[in-house]
């Protein structure tokens, strides 16, 4: 007969507590997992004219992928654990459907998530979409905000070709969202590593001044035909990561964003609006014309960025239209004595999109946009791009 130690036997007892615990458990549960995606692949023509004396307009058409959605193929599942409690998961990579190649260095570059979720709300933790962005299931700012999204394309506008900021995801984040009562949810978030797989910043330790973090804070609201949201988030720049010392230390960002949608059945109307300081250079998006850049990356920038925009439904398909403005001084400038011209930016959408199916959409679209570059003193550059495609989901 064999003995069992004291220890031995508890640490039996209760594993067969345990046991028995979860078997009691298992009427109240189910899970599911399933496989899901989307593929958008289209025609590309681009004109850019960097307006700078020696460089030339380039024209270029292409085959692109990703131009109204972002292509991916994801995992997603859930548990139900009974009692109003229950654990699901998102695992979502990001793709080129034109040629097949990963996005980002990553298998799943827009979201590898665990969330855990109850009575009190949800929490969140993994790679996950920050709240500026649309990624993941905690990204809220994105597509109800804007007729094109956070962007068409790399120069028809939606809300990060207007707007600075870090729509992306995010490493090592943690993100909390409240119970929906009477149409408000608010959400919590905090990343203790923006980046950890870059090679010049991996090595960098995590939730340490060394690294950029980004904390924010959201509300959404929705009642009826009425949907508003709001975001107050920061970047807290890291003072080891190479794109940001340039010889002086950065003040952290801070940027406050709000944007509503009313659906009037005929036409869908939106509207948002952010002020921002401390965005570095490096945070404007679609300000590349060319080979040549219209935003100095010595100098970090305040100001306001708006949009409106709307969309008309016509028989199977809708009709898209959006214009936003930005306007920005220099706010940090790392360089001694350099004189850093103030940028602004005035950006034009419209586009159309048809339903063939509940998972098939042809699209096409047009944008256009001018800066006033601060790096060429005078220089206005200008960009005009149509794009053409079809999305499928499955």
């Amino acid at each position: 007969m064999t003995k069992f130690a004291p220890k031995t036997l508890a640490a039996s007892t209760a594993l067969a507590a345990l046991t028995l615990g979860m078997l009691a458990l298992q009427p109240a549960q189910a899970a599911s997992v399933s496989i899901y995606g989307i593929i958008d692949t289209g025609f590309n023509y681009t004109h850019t004219d960097a307006d700078q004396k020696g460089v030339d307009a380039e024209d270029s058409f292409s085959e692109k992928s990703s131009q109204m959605i972002p292509t991916r193929f994801g995992l997603r599942g859930s548990e139900d654990l009974g009692n109003g409690w229950g654990v699901s998961f998102l695992l979502e990579n990001m793709s080129s459907s034109d040629d097949g190649s990963m996005i980002g260095g990553r298998l799943f570059h827009r979201a590898a998530e665990v969330t855990i979720s109850g009575p009190y709300g949800k929490l969140t933790m993994g790679r996950s979409g920050l709240l500026r962005s649309g990624f993941g299931t905690t990204g809220i700012w994105a597509g109800k905000l804007n007729p094109f999204s956070n962007s068409w394309g790399s120069y028809i506008a939606g809300s990060k070709f207007v707007m600075p900021g870090d729509f992306r995801s995010a490493d090592n984040t943690v993100t909390y969202a409240t119970p929906t009562f009477a149409g408000l949810q608010l959400h919590a978030q905090y990343s203790m590593k923006v980046d950890s797989v870059t090679a010049n910043v991996k090595d960098l330790e995590e939730n340490s001044p060394e690294t950029d973090r980004v904390w924010s804070l959201g509300a959404m609201y929705t009642q009826g035909n009425l949907h508003v949201k709001a975001v107050l988030d920061s970047i807290l720049y890291g003072n080891k990561v190479p794109s940001n010392t340039l010889g002086k230390d950065l003040d952290d960002s801070l940027a406050f964003s709000l944007g509503g949608a009313y659906d009037f059945g005929a036409a869908k109307l939106y509207a948002s609006g952010m002020v921002f300081e401390g965005m570095t250079g490096a945070k404007f998006q679609g300000h590349d014309f060319g080979a040549v850049s219209s935003i100095n990356k010595d100098a970090s920038y305040k100001g306001y960025s708006l949009q409106l925009g709307v969309d008309v439904p016509v028989g199977a398909g809708t009709i898209k239209a959006n214009i936003g403005r930005m306007d920005a001084k220099a706010d940090q400038v790392f360089t001694a004595g350099a004189d850093i011209d103030d940028p602004d930016r005035i950006a034009l959408g419209l586009g159309y999109t048809h339903a063939l199916s509940k998972r098939t959409t042809l699209y096409t679209g047009a944008g256009w946009l001018k800066d006033t570059s601060n790096v060429v003193e005078g220089a206005k550059p200008t960009a005009t791009e149509l794009v053409a495609g079809m999305v499928h989901r499955f």
